[in-house]
């Protein structure tokens, strides 16, 4: 029977070149450099042997390190067996080199590491923004929704020409926002994404003998946006987010576009279109990626008010 010559364990230097992903002319310098020996067959062809592999990964490593060739030669023998080498210029400069070489190869060692862990709490925080924990609230959710509203709307435009003192914005803001999620929450229209990170709070379709939001009468500026606002929204049944916050420590994970979502997927599933207003001009943009459109742009005294709508649409 006839042998292959080319035997398992047993290669020429285009395979040696596959198999380590290293350019065939860097293997022949790194022999002329005296750091790889291949074996020779009988009829003068190079036979890489299968431990051939792990030292060419070796050799590429300490260059990416910044040893010269020079020192690679003395210090590979020391991969295989550190007892029994012999460095035969191991001067005072030649040693420092190394010293400084490996402490470098510590530094990197280090930074890779502290970029491997932020590499593995990126991916921890994305498969949280692919699958966010949405829920509806119970009253044991009002003081998280509560303190991401607070925190949500500290510089929102309508927010702010409602109540504009700073020194007491926190508490009323507070209040307003329990107000709103104590109207709501009864409903089972009120949802929140990672257990308050974000909330969406919505009204239901006004139907005669049905559940609906009741909110207590408004004076000043309230009453007034009020009258203005709502006083354009259709009298036809239709879905209305009232509020739609997202923590601003958890900005850009989505969560408020997942919470908006329950509420359109009720309107869907009942055939309705779906209303809210803003009046913060960057967030036109963001509700029409989420499939608004607006219906009309109005003034309240000098607030500006975007009043949106997304059309009914097939359920989910």
């Amino acid at each position: 029977m006839k042998v292959n010559q080319w035997e398992a364990g047993h290669m020429r230097i285009g395979e040696l070149s596959d198999r380590t992903g290293t350019p065939a002319r860097l293997l022949r310098y790194y022999e002329e450099q005296g750091l790889l020996t291949p074996a020779r067959r009988d009829n003068g062809y190079r036979d890489y042997g299968e431990h051939l592999v792990d030292r060419v990964q070796q050799i590429r490593g300490l260059l990416e390190a910044g040893l010269p060739t020079r020192l690679i030669k003395e210090v590979l023998p020391c991969l295989d067996n550190p007892c029994s080498i012999t460095i035969s210029d191991a001067g005072p400069e030649v040693v420092e080199l190394l010293r400084h070489e490996r402490d470098r190869m510590d530094a990197r060692i280090a930074c890779l590491t502290r970029n491997r862990d932020a590499i593995d709490a990126y991916l921890s925080n994305v498969r949280t923004r692919v699958n966010p924990d949405i829920a509806v609230a119970t009253p044991a959710d009002r003081a998280a929704a509560v303190a991401t509203f607070v925190a949500a709307f500290a510089a929102d435009p309508a927010v702010r020409w409602f109540l504009p003192d700073d020194a007491t914005f926190p508490a009323e803001a507070a209040a307003m926002a329990g107000s709103l999620f104590d109207a709501r929450v009864g409903l089972g229209t009120v949802w929140i994404a990672d257990g308050g990170a974000a909330v969406a709070m919505w009204d239901p379709p006004r139907v005669p003998g049905g559940p609906a939001a009741e909110h207590a009468p408004q004076t000043g500026r309230f009453a007034r946006y009020q009258e203005v606002v709502h006083g354009k929204m259709p009298r036809t049944p239709h879905w209305y987010l009232g509020v739609l916050a997202s923590h601003p420590q958890h900005r850009g994970r989505r969560l408020g576009r997942a919470a908006m979502r329950a509420g359109l997927d009720r309107a869907a599933a009942d055939g309705l279109p779906a209303y809210l207003e803003t009046s913060n001009p960057r967030n036109v943009e963001v509700y029409r990626s989420a499939g608004f459109e607006v219906a009309e742009h109005l003034m309240v005294d000098d607030l500006p008010v975007w009043i949106m709508v997304s059309a009914p649409r097939v359920a989910q």
